[in-house]
């Protein structure tokens, strides 16, 4: 199977869940979290517009997710890596991202109409902060708000 194949869920489209490469999750994520604290560090709005782009287009596809599609294409390669895909759900994802690049844009907005700007970059510290927690320690806060919203609405 090459790897275009793999990075392809085998699971069908109309599916709630989706495969996805653990080791290429936590490098996207990573990436976002470095490109977020290169922005707050050098007080680079436009950086950070970047990224927040970046993460809304994952919203819309993983194929559009370019640091995952990086690490699963070619890095995943290169370092010789063969784990397996883990199962996750496609709305939790998004939902990650999203509350992720929402956060940002927040901040960002505050920042660009020159509004509480010192708040704004404190906030994108601590959202970014939070990315850097849920890459390497696997703890997420957007996760667990999902969970928490997704045990509301059910009932």
């Amino acid at each position: 199977m090459n790897t275009i194949d793999q990075i392809k869920c085998p699971i069908p489209n109309n599916s709630k869940h989706c495969l996805i490469y653990e080791s290429s999750f936590k490098f996207c994520r990573t990436i976002y979290a470095i490109l977020v604290l290169i922005s707050f560090l050098l007080h680079n709005q436009w950086l950070l517009l970047a990224t927040i782009i970046l993460m809304f287009l994952r919203l819309f596809s993983i194929k559009l997710d370019f640091p995952y599609q990086f690490h699963a294409l070619f890095l995943r390669k290169l370092l010789k890596d063969t784990s397996e895909p883990i199962s996750k759900e496609k709305s939790e994802l998004t939902f990650v991202f999203g509350v992720m690049a929402l956060f940002l844009l927040i901040g960002f907005l505050f920042i660009y109409f020159n509004k509480f700007v010192n708040f704004a970059w404190l906030f994108i510290l601590i959202t970014d902060l939070l990315m850097f927690l849920a890459a390497f320690v696997g703890f997420c806060i957007a996760t667990l708000m999902y969970i928490f919203f997704k045990k509301i609405f059910k009932r």
